[in-house]
């Protein structure tokens, strides 16, 4: 487990891997750790993160959530780390924190995953909205077996060893935290931001989604920096019900080629010129490995005293 502290608040996060950084944000009443087995195939090629968001999982709070707050977290958590720019990649509450930070910091964010995103809060299936109000929230809080049949409700059949972990992450949060968050989610709409996305976003949806409506895929028809997935056997985590096929469009979309943007927060729109891939040669020895942390590097640079790359590990 790896501990920082920001705004004087304490994050737990993970890394795993070298390379060019990619952050993954989890969603509501979930953690870092149901990105775990993603995080381990993308770290094959890319420097992986994960943290969990104030009032979820290990990381605490004594303010109440918002997708502002959480967009606002993720930048602060970029700054800390020492990471210029990084790629996103969100899964429906983390989805829609993804997306606004992406619009709204184009200069830091490389480009933008969405999974199950809820784009226009009112998309959320009325079993969530329920819990925007005290009774429900503080009734759905006071019993752990609930919020666990619940998150399994959610992860469907999936056989993983770390579903339990998740289902036990799922419990740990108040009864105000995960009230304050659907209030933020349901009353967040960024359909109106959608023209001034700057940076390649791909959107996936599950066809079967029964958390998320999945006609968020529409409001992405004509957003031209926007690729858009329908996955058909999915329901709200693709990434466990058709894993393999998620993790081949995922790293098909995070190997492209990043646009480079000006440095100055005022002129955001991306230049024509493309920054190339990072070669990967087959099995290159690990003496010739680099470890950038920024993203501003290539993934291969020749060093004088190289470090291992480190393995993935469990906290």
């Amino acid at each position: 487990m790896s501990i920082i502290v920001i705004d004087n608040q304490r994050v737990h996060y993970e890394v795993f891997g070298r390379g060019r950084p990619v952050v993954f944000l989890h969603g509501w009443l979930g953690s870092w750790r149901y990105w775990y087995t993603s995080m381990e195939v993308v770290s094959r090629h890319f420097r992986t993160y994960s943290f969990d968001f104030w009032g979820f999982g290990e990381s605490r709070t004594n303010e109440m959530p918002t997708i502002q707050g959480y967009s606002n977290q993720v930048i602060r958590f970029l700054d800390a780390m020492g990471i210029e720019r990084a790629a996103l990649v969100g899964h429906s509450m983390g989805g829609m924190v993804a997306m606004k930070t992406a619009i709204e910091h184009p200069e830091r964010i490389t480009r933008v995953a969405t999974v199950g995103a809820p784009i226009n809060g009112d998309s959320l299936s009325w079993m969530l909205k329920l819990v925007d109000r005290p009774f429900f929230a503080e009734f759905f809080a006071r019993r752990p077996w609930l919020r666990r049949s619940l998150f399994r409700f959610f992860f469907g059949d999936s056989l993983d060893p770390e579903v339990d972990e998740v289902l036990e992450d799922s419990t740990k949060s108040t009864a105000d935290t995960i009230r304050a968050a659907i209030h933020s989610m349901w009353r967040t709409d960024l359909t109106p931001m959608l023209d001034k996305l700057r940076v390649p976003a791909l959107v996936v949806h599950g066809a079967r989604d029964d958390i998320v409506n999945p006609n968020q895929l529409q409001l992405f028809t004509h957003v031209t920096m926007a690729q858009v997935v329908r996955m058909e056997q999915s329901r709200h985590f693709p990434f466990v019900d058709e894993a393999d096929r998620f993790h081949e469009i995922l790293l098909g979309f995070l190997k492209q080629p990043d646009l480079i943007m000006s440095s100055s927060k005022a002129d955001t729109k991306p230049s024509p010129t493309t920054v190339p891939p990072p070669a990967e040669p087959p099995a290159p020895p690990a003496s010739e490995r680099a470890s950038p942390i920024n993203g501003n590097e290539p993934a291969l640079s020749p060093r004088p005293a190289p470090r291992s790359p480190v393995p993935p590990r469990m906290p």
